[in-house]
């Protein structure tokens, strides 16, 4: 009966497919389940209690998402600080990105530790309710709420495969859990041979029922509904409301310092080109405090598009051709700024295309789940902008483009981080000039590029990031466009890819990995439109060093992935002069950042609140399956605190007439112990006499002088199963789990009055 709690919680499991996309979640999220049982079965047989075994269990999924997820944030296999302010900032990413997904979505930290969590604790309560309990419904109920919410927020793929994967496991287990409990002490005519041949085909028979509806959920699933003939057809609501809301999509952010240390020796793609550039993948525009997010909408465009580039600039065409490998995103690489776009890849036109023009995004249609395959050919116009034309353009002019957008920032925004930016670009006459001041900052201020520090960008990390120094792209460039907003430049952040390795036999043909993922910040300057700067150091744009002052550069091994000193900024656009004393820009007794005190109910990572929502549900729902073990532990603590046979003969009477209350029978205040009893008998009427005699023996040991024997408690304990099982037996299911989940004998069994002296419990 073991295995069949593990087989339920996996075909369970196996529900996420609908959720996820890829196999990148299946590994975490089934190790997670095969440790819970594994541990709930060690810590039962040796015999502890519950309250040891949920502290068991909330231990081993700590270090299993440690060793699953962030090995490398942990020292010695233990969690250590990096832990813990890593993985609050991937779950709150994913609960700020939950409602606004649509599935598959990508398996990103976040949403795989969800999983692995509910999956633990179905595993847990799974093996607590069935193997301690010996329940048969309660098992049962979270795995089934658990695949009806898969069912809501997972797509079509895969629906009758796991429909019937997770019925058969559901009657296979119903059935030998319930053959197991009543075997277990059956009599088999023909002695111990017969009973192991019975139970054969009793769970032979189970087997085979599991078989028959899983092919029967196969075979009639296309008979219930096809995409041709569905029973409900709500194809046009749903692309109505695709037509209205656009494609909501994660931000490319969450993932980025996976690839670059994950992902580091990873292929992403190939691409052919006689230009090299950064390989632009989309832009960020909206920053809310704690992460850079796209509010654009991802609907199907024409991929043709005018110019945006004005006098300022001159133009240079490119033509790339990309071969997409392992890159599981839905965005498509591309030279910024990309013009059109033709798809080679067989049976993929490019209506499976699409271009987003606010943000310069191509990115895959809803027919296909990632850019993974595609090969496509697509041609830019590469900016090539005059470092005196950007020097010219003044503070006050206005673009034709409306970017009132890209200066927003949270009201509770550093004001730190606003006062430096501030400083720094105190002496700027242009745009140009303030965006040049914060790229001088980064590369020359002592900051050092280090992909081992936490992910994140929020108000507090740029605190941190601001005092500490150290950080890799996602940092550098979140920081950039926070404060170039902060001092009136549109600002927002690109995300891509690097040039990549060029390949010996073919210098044309570049490899992207992992390692060369990047962000990178860009300014709207009026007039000529968005101009890409590099605070990172080690990193460098082909092509931009004739404005940045900085040659091209980026991270070529794996060794690049390793710190990296500050660089001087050298070239034609030059640092301002004179240089800028960063020590200095503050007072004496002004705080360093990072000694700012939070504010309340902020931690650095997840608010209270967000806390509270998300622990209070599991909380809440194992609270309630708590309810019958308490009240077992609490009668059993009751029990053992009676030292005489006489007041515990007097409780399993107490008990019984508990039981008898299930179905309407309660005794009078003027009714004796034997009167009630006849009572009850003549009127429900109860077949067994064991309740006449149980009264009995209760009114004896009530008023008898000398002490009941141990004989009499024995025989009282009996009579009392024998009653309550004759109760049990004519009550409804629903009655028996009102009864067992009814909290109220808790709360109210110190304060219960005693209906007459006759009744009391005690010595």
């Amino acid at each position: 009966m073991e295995s069949t709690g593990p087989i339920l919680t996996a075909a369970t499991a196996f529900g996420l497919i609908r959720v996820f996309q890829g196999d990148d979640w299946v590994l975490p999220v089934f190790i997670a389940a095969a440790v819970s049982h594994l541990l709930a079965l060690a810590v039962r047989r040796i015999g502890w209690g519950m309250p040891i075994s949920a502290v068991v269990t909330g231990v081993g999924l700590i270090f299993t998402v440690t060793w699953t997820r962030y090995w490398d944030t942990a020292f010695w296999g233990l969690p250590v600080g990096d832990t813990w302010t890593v993985l609050p900032d991937d779950l709150e990413q994913a609960w700020a990105n939950f409602g606004e997904l649509s599935p598959p979505v990508e398996p990103v930290n976040g949403f795989i530790v969800s999983a692995m969590a509910g999956i633990w604790l179905l595993a847990f309560l799974n093996d607590w309710t069935a193997m301690r309990m010996r329940a048969l419904f309660e098992p049962m109920v979270l795995p089934i709420v658990a695949f009806g919410f898969m069912g809501l927020v997972g797509d079509g793929q895969h629906r009758i495969l796991t429909i019937g994967l997770f019925t058969a496991a559901l009657l296979l287990f119903a059935t030998i859990h319930r053959v197991s409990a009543r075997t277990a002490g059956a009599a088999w005519l023909g002695g111990e041979g017969r009973a192991s041949s019975g139970r054969r085909a009793l769970l032979g028979g189970s087997a085979a029922i599991a078989a028959v509806a899983l092919a029967g959920a196969i075979a009639a699933g296309p008979a219930l509904g096809s995409s041709e003939d569905p029973l409900v057809d709500l194809t046009e609501a749903v692309e109505r409301g695709r037509r209205s809301s656009g494609r909501v999509v994660i931000s490319p952010l969450v993932d980025i310092r996976g690839r670059l240390v994950n992902q580091s020796d990873t292929l992403m793609f190939q691409v052919r080109a006689e230009e090299r550039s950064y390989w632009r993948l989309t832009s960020l525009d909206q920053f809310d405090g704690q992460v850079w997010t796209s509010r654009a909408e991802y609907a199907a465009r024409p991929t043709q598009l005018p110019s945006l580039f004005r006098s300022g600039s001159s133009v240079q065409e490119s033509v790339q051709q990309f071969n997409i490998e392992r890159l599981g995103a839905v965005w498509l690489p591309a030279a910024f700024e990309p013009r059109s776009l033709v798809s080679t890849t067989d049976d993929t036109g490019n209506g499976d295309i699409s271009y987003e023009p606010s943000s310069s995004t191509l990115i895959v249609g809803r027919s296909l789940a990632s850019s993974n395959g595609l090969s496509y050919t697509v041609t830019s116009a590469l900016p090539r902008f005059d470092p005196e034309v950007l020097r010219s353009i003044p503070l006050d002019a206005v673009g034709t483009t409306p970017v009132d957008s890209y200066t927003s920032l949270p009201s509770d925004f550093s004001p730190r981080a606003r006062d430096l930016a501030a400083q720094l670009t105190a002496g700027a006459r242009s745009g140009y000039e303030r965006a040049l001041a914060l790229q001088g900052f980064f590369r020359n201020g002592g900051f050092v590029y280090d992909a081992n520090v936490a992910p994140g960008h929020s108000g507090n990390r740029i605190e941190e990031f601001l005092a500490n120094r150290r950080g890799y792209c996602e940092q550098f460039a979140g920081t950039f466009a926070a404060m170039a907003r902060s001092v009136g430049l549109p600002a927002r952040v690109a995300v891509g890819f690097t040039v990549g390795e060029a390949d010996p036999d073919d210098p044309n043909l570049y490899l992207v990995y992992g390692r060369h993922a990047h962000a990178w910040p860009e300014v709207f300057l009026a007039g000529v439109g968005w101009v890409a700067f590099e605070p990172t150091p080690g990193r460098g744009a082909p092509g931009a060093q004739n404005y940045t002052g900085l040659a091209e550069d980026q991270a070529v091994s794996g060794s690049g992935l390793e710190a990296l000193g500050a660089e001087p900024l050298t070239g034609p656009a030059g640092p301002l002069e004179p240089p800028t004393d960063f020590e200095s820009l503050f007072p004496p007794d002004s705080p360093e950042f990072g000694d700012t005190q939070p504010e309340a109910g902020d931690d650095g990572g997840m608010t209270w609140r967000t806390w509270i929502a998300i622990l209070a549900p599991p909380l809440a729902g194992l609270l309630i399956l708590l309810i019958p073990w308490l009240k077992r532990f609490q009668n059993q603590r009751r029990f053992l605190k009676i030292t005489g046979n006489r007041g515990k003969i007097r409780l399993l009477w107490t008990e019984t007439v508990e039981s008898l209350a299930l179905i309407n029978m309660t005794p009078r205040p003027d009714e004796t112990y034997t009167e009630f009893a006849s009572r009850a008998i003549n009127q429900v009427p109860l077949h067994s006499p064991d309740l006449r005699q149980l009264g009995e023996l209760a009114a004896a040991a009530t008023f008898a002088p000398s002490e009941p024997t141990d004989h009499n408690q024995w025989l009282a304990r009996t009579w009392s199963l024998s009653v309550r099982s004759e109760v049990n037996f004519r009550v409804s299911r629903w009655q028996k789990l009102a009864a067992a989940f009814n909290p109220q004998p808790l709360v109210s069994s110190r304060r219960r009055r005693p209906q007459g002296p006759s009744w009391k419990i005690g010595p």
